[in-house]
């Protein structure tokens, strides 16, 4: 993956994240996000948070049907 592309995923999952821990606040504060998991066509995308930092994991994704 170019250096590139992994901005653009890393600057989408940023916001998208950030996105998902409001709406999860607003349904209920007690409640954090601590886990994203969005899975696409070709790829899966996993993102974990911590206080410091986060991680984005990025994978090529088949369905079992489609592995020979």
């Amino acid at each position: 993956m170019t250096q590139e592309t992994a901005e653009q995923y890393s600057e989408a999952m940023m916001s998208l994240s950030s996105q998902a821990r409001s709406v999860v606040r607003d349904l209920n504060p007690k409640n954090e996000l601590k886990y994203l998991r969005v899975r696409a066509k070709k790829h899966e995308i996993m993102v974990a948070f911590d206080v410091q930092f986060i991680v984005i994991v990025i994978q090529r994704w088949t369905s079992a049907g489609e592995r020979t």
